[in-house]
């Protein structure tokens, strides 16, 4: 506290002591029994405070564009000490000042405060409301991730629907047709600028109406309670049931309580609700494993329309998105533009229902549509969410999400944001991009591990309908390890490798070909090859692939599975020396397995088979003579259809080369 003296300088210079006393000292009248009821209105004020505070701290590390939001709000959540503390309070608290204006004004229409002379002040309540859901549609895609991002899509989709404003106010706010740097440079001068400085004029505005009628009520209370005065009020007078008291302490430690339990709620819910928003997710669904606990996740992966991603809204738009899914295309401008107007209009004409109804039913109508108006609104968004998690694909579209998010967290703490952009995290990762990558060109005939890459099923059009397709070749999961080759080796015919090959033009020769063929003469209860013989082969021909998980070779299994592929001192399951006339060096070369190197030609090269550079090389051009050559029938993927830089992800990815979490420790 300053000195008396020190107190009495500045007054004398500044007058504080008058303004403070207008605002916190003078006597206000407050009903008796609603002192508790008109505290959310000095709640919300406390939060915009709490807002500016909190964004103010966030615009000294945030940077807006494309290359570094992303990457410098994951550095406020992980780097920046009391970050994520500082972040959630400003996010959370803006959805807590939604609902905190939601029973706001429910609370204004049951005391009926929007009757004459208090319309104005009513009227600016729902424009406050209106500003507070603007800051936060303009705040959540300030991150640049997927989720603001997409849902920002929505939004932004929504107004462009609009008539004749529609186009021109969504290219205002987008900042032209696409999303971009521009997009990010207007939200953020809409959310730190425009709109706060908006949402004080009208909080300035709607506490001046306020004071004006507060005064205005006390001297009549005055009046009626002077006997000097000639003045009577009516006995059912509302302000007869009117106290007068200062506003400080009375009604500022109520209001301050009340924001204490909101923030408190805020806090809470920053703590809890990461570790439980995906807790119905079943994470690490097939083979889309989280690099980070769905707990530790602070953000979703950086935007990019490439990456999947399923839009959803905000929860407090997200009615117009479930009504804009129910209704017909050419429909849809009623959901989009004329309910949110209706519904804007109803509000707005609160104040003359009673001049048509009477006070009283007039009341009872307004409390009915708002109440009623949340009801179906509430139910409308809360079916929309019953449906999404009961969709057959959610559970893995979810997981894929969460693995993305948490893929991008993960790579940026070990690696750092590139400089190209955060979206660049993943789009050189292999993990990250090899599924899309062979959904995209094999999974239309290939699979893995039965699906298309990516979990979901390779479809098909058949008679106008997208329906389940028959992959076509093999599935390529485990490509090149022991065991898929093991596999491949004791069935050739199995639907995973050659069983669906017939149904291809050229495929009937490969299904009933050669290696079938030996097969059915080598393999099984007749054959004179055992399981260790295939095993060991298989593991020799493995080892050209030289994979990350392939483990190293005994002596005995190496000399085992060269005796088989060259046919050199081959022992039967007797263990006797035996003459084998199905060795794979007839067709296959392989300088591991056939030490006289006489063999091959007839069928794929074997040497480094498996490897990048047979893969990549394999990929290009299967038609070669050290390949399939005129027996192959899949097609080359050349630079034109499948770039550098995307055979080498895809190739990364089915040998299960990326970076990984244990390697760390």
């Amino acid at each position: 506290m300053l000195p008396q003296k020190a107190q009495q300088w500045i007054d004398e210079r500044t007058g504080y002591k008058n303004f403070l006393h207008a605002i916190f000292l003078l006597n206000f009248p407050t009903k008796r029994r609603s002192r508790w009821q008109f505290i959310w209105g000095g709640a919300l004020v406390l939060m915009m405070l709490v807002e500016m505070v909190t964004g103010a701290l966030l615009m000294t590390v945030y940077s807006p564009s494309e290359a570094s939001a992303w990457g410098s709000v994951h550095f406020i959540e992980t780097q920046v000490d009391l970050g994520w503390f500082v972040r959630g309070l400003h996010h959370y608290t803006a959805h807590m000042m939604i609902v905190a204006i939601i029973v706001h004004i429910f609370l204004v229409i049951i005391s009926a405060g929007y009757r004459k002379p208090k319309e104005f002040i009513y009227w600016t309540s729902l424009l406050i409301g209106g500003v507070i859901i603007g800051l936060t549609i303009t705040g959540n895609p300030l991150p640049w991730d997927q989720k603001g991002y997409w849902s920002y899509q929505i939004e932004t989709g929504i107004a462009g629907t609009m008539p004749v404003i529609g186009s021109t106010l969504r290219s205002l706010v987008v900042g032209g047709s696409e999303f971009g740097n521009l997009t990010l440079t207007r939200l953020y001068t809409i959310h730190v600028i425009v709109l706060p400085v908006i949402a004080m004029l009208l909080f300035t505005f709607h506490m001046a109406l306020i004071r004006r009628e507060r005064l205005r009520t006390a001297k009549i209370k005055e009046a009626a309670d002077d006997p000097e005065v000639d003045f009577q009020l009516d006995e059912d007078d509302p302000v007869k049931d009117e106290i007068t008291q200062p506003y400080w302490p009375y009604q500022t430690t109520r209001t301050l309580v009340l924001t204490l339990v909101l923030i408190g709620i805020v806090i809470i819910q920053m703590i809890v609700y990461p570790a439980l928003k995906n807790q119905h997710v079943s994470v690490g669904h097939l083979d889309w494993e989280a690099d980070l606990p769905a707990s530790e996740i602070k953000l979703e992966a950086p935007a990019d329309s490439s990456i999947p991603y399923v839009a959803r809204p905000e929860w407090f738009v997200r009615f117009l998105f479930e009504l804009r899914h129910m209704v017909p295309k050419e429909m849809e401008v009623l959901v989009t533009a004329v309910l949110p107007g209706v519904i804007l209009a109803v509000l707005f004409l609160v104040p003359f229902y009673e001049k048509v109804l009477g006070e009283k039913w007039g009341q009872r109508v307004a409390i009915i549509v708002y109440v009623g108006g949340l009801l179906i609104i509430s139910g409308i968004s809360w079916y929309g969410v019953k449906m999404e998690r009961s969709a057959p694909n959610y559970a893995l579209n979810r997981s894929q999400e969460v693995a993305y998010a948490a893929r991008a967290s993960w790579l940026a703490s070990q690696n750092g944001v590139p400089p190209e952009g955060p979206d660049f995290l993943l789009r050189n990762d292999p993990k990250s991009m090899g599924p899309l990558i062979f959904a995209r060109h094999c999974g239309i005939c290939h699979t893995w591990n039965g699906h298309d890459g990516t979990g979901h099923n390779i479809m098909e059009m058949k008679d106008g309908k997208k329906v389940k397709a028959t992959p076509r070749a093999s599935d390529l999961a485990g490509f090149a390890t022991t065991q898929w080759l093991t596999e491949f080796l004791m069935n050739p015919r199995s639907p995973k490798f050659f069983g669906h090959v017939g149904s291809t033009k050229g495929g009937d020769a490969i299904l009933n070909g050669d290696m079938s063929d030996w097969a059915d003469s080598y393999v099984g209860p007749e054959g004179i090859l055992t399981k260790a013989d295939i095993e060991a082969v298989a593991a020799l021909v493995a080892r050209e692939a030289n994979r990350r998980d392939f483990k190293p070779l005994s002596e005995e299994v190496v000399k085992r599975g060269i005796s088989v592929f060259s046919g050199i001192d081959f022992k039967d399951k007797s263990g006797k020396v035996a003459e084998f006339y199905g060795y794979c060096a007839q067709c296959h070369a392989m300088k591991a397995g056939d030490p006289e190197e006489e063999g091959g030609g007839a069928a794929p090269d074997f040497n480094g088979y498996g490897s990048e550079k047979w893969l990549a090389d394999f990929i290009r051009k299967p038609g070669a003579e050290r390949f399939y050559g005129d027996k192959n029938i899949m097609p080359a993927f050349e630079e034109s259809k499948l770039s550098k830089h995307d055979l080498n992800l895809l190739v990364k990815w089915m040998r299960g080369e990326w970076q990984r979490p244990e390697q760390e420790k």
